[in-house]
Parts: structure tokens; sequence; C-alpha cells
């Protein structure tokens, strides 16, 4: 009997989001990647690393980083959208 087995890889990326100059406590925030957008990912991830020489790995990990530095930046309440009378 054969059977059909498959497996979803996603990428885990590890993140120290502690800013140089804080001497408190950490946490390492773990990402994971989907498989579906992990290619994706990478097609972005290649040229800068390439451009610049740096390590796939350090560009992937800058990237995700300002994502999260972006969007907690972001303020995404309603902003004062009372219904007018008319």
């Amino acid at each position: 009997m054969q059977g059909l087995f498959l497996f979803e890889v996603t990428m885990n990326v590890y993140l120290n989001l502690k800013p140089n100059n804080y001497d408190g406590d950490t946490d390492l925030l773990t990402v994971e990647v989907p498989a579906s957008y992990t290619e994706e990912l990478l097609q972005y991830v290649r040229p800068i690393a390439e451009g610049k020489n740096v390590s796939e790995d350090k560009i992937l990990k800058d990237i995700i980083k300002e994502s999260i530095i972006e969007i907690e930046r972001r303020n995404y309440e309603r902003k004062n959208r009372k219904n007018k009378k008319r």
C-alpha cells in the first residue's frame, strides 16, 4: 500500500527586536513564513543581498524587522469619521 504524504514547509525566522541601547528584558520573536510566501519573499531578498554583498539571511531579517516597525508605527484607528447629520 502506497501513501502520499504532503508536508508544508515553513521558514522560521528568529528576530530580536531589542534596540541597541536597551538593557531591559527582551523576547525573541519567531516569524513563520508559510511555504506559499517563501519563494515570493526571496525574490525581493536575493537581488538586494547580491547588490549589497550581504547575506540573504540578514536582508530577510531586516525586511521583516522593518515591516514590523512600520506596522507598529501606523495608526489603524478610524480618524474622526463621525456621521454628519444631513
